[in-house]
């Protein structure tokens, strides 16, 4: 697993002096606890819509035509279907005169009538479609507005045939900004502390999303392994219909937001905190391998890794010239022998690079591997 970003963007890892003096009996009590590991942040918020409730009556006389002859499963990236869906109908958030029809899942339209469970907030139609009304049209209008405007799809979809295919999922701004740290006494890592920021950039300046273009992008950039410690994008669908039903989905108590936790559960799994665990364990052994001094069980410590950023292109330009300009410090074959030998990263040589010349050896700015 690694925790990888661009050189060019990564902040100085800081070995920090400790935060809190306990006392011998408390540090052994924290020993031995189990590893906390602390989420905090969120990674989408739907848009507060508010638009007028239509009563009983103009429910009944709505003037719609809306296409039923279709009876289609929501259909994930994965394989997996869910049961058949339900078709609704909702005023489109943009235009307030216009409708937009869905297809979401039996299950989160449950999930929606027992949140929203005022009168008149769902409308069955004669001809079998869901007319949403109230608070449950203003929660799923703001979701829709959320991914289709905030999320860029609409303008993604470049051929406007509905779906998000190959290349135009690059300008999907779906990258997010991440924060990790860990405190530790001697060789107990003690609370791993996981968090996300608020700088949202499009997905081929995310550095851990470079692997899903790979194929098509012949700049020289490598696959990055995503952890749930580090990753900077969570698991997305290919049309704005799929992922509002997605979306649902991971916004498990309906709040409106959906957090780097729940991002987190839905893209590796309900033990992804076991994964992150395993990763932070690893690393904080290699640490210690390499510095036998950071080693204290008199002391509660911590490691920050600083915030990872997602970078624009003119960033990793600046990287790419960085690198060269250091290269000059060690020879062409040892550079050669990094790169052909372990398949690194740009941010992975140039970590090689700036370790050669660092003054001390608890700042780098460079890639980090878990």
């Amino acid at each position: 697993m690694s925790l990888a970003i661009s050189s060019s963007s990564a902040p100085t890892e800081t070995y920090k002096t400790p935060r809190v003096k306990l006392s011998m009996r408390e540090l052994e009590a924290l020993k031995k606890l189990p590893t906390e590991i602390s989420t905090e942040g969120e990674i989408y918020a739907s848009v507060a819509f508010s638009s007028h409730k239509l009563s009983l009556a103009e429910l009944k006389n709505e003037k719609l035509v809306v296409d039923t002859s279709k009876l289609t499963y929501v259909s994930y990236s994965d394989g997996t279907k869910n049961e058949p869906n339900r078709t609704v109908v909702i005023r489109d958030p943009e235009n307030k005169n216009a409708y937009v029809t869905l297809e979401l899942s039996k299950a989160n339209i449950e999930r929606l009538k027992e949140k929203f469970d005022g009168e008149n907030n769902f409308f069955e139609r004669s001809e079998g479609v869901l007319r949403l009304n109230g608070e449950a049209e203003a929660f799923v209008a703001g979701w829709l507005h959320n991914i289709a405007i905030d999320r860029n799809y609409a303008a993604s979809d470049a051929d406007g045939n509905g779906s998000i295919e190959k290349a135009e999922a690059k300008t999907l701004t779906i990258g997010f900004e991440r924060q990790t740290d860990y405190d530790y006494i001697g060789k107990k890592v003690v609370k791993i502390n996981l968090g996300s920021g608020v700088r949202y950039r499009s997905l081929d300046v995310t550095p851990d999303a470079h692997s899903l273009f790979t194929d098509e992008d012949k700049k020289g950039r490598q696959s990055t392994k995503s952890s749930a410690t580090s990753a900077q994008y969570l698991t997305f669908e290919n049309s704005i219909e799929k992922e509002l039903e997605h979306t649902l989905t991971m916004d498990a108590n309906f709040d409106g937001k959906v957090t780097l936790e729940e991002g987190l559960r839905d893209k590796f799994g309900d033990n992804y905190r076991k994964n992150v665990l395993r990763d932070m364990e690893k690393f904080h052994r290699d640490l210690l391998e390499k510095h036998a001094d950071l080693n204290d069980d008199t002391k509660l410590q911590n490691y920050d890794f600083g915030v990872y950023k997602t970078i624009s292109s003119e960033d990793e330009e600046k990287s790419r010239e960085l690198m060269r300009q250091n290269s000059l410090k060690i020879s062409t074959e040892s550079l050669f022998d990094v790169s052909r030998n372990n398949a690194q990263t740009i941010s992975d040589m140039l970590e090689q690079l700036q370790k050669q010349t660092a003054e001390n050896s608890y700042e780098y700015t460079s890639d980090t591997t878990l």
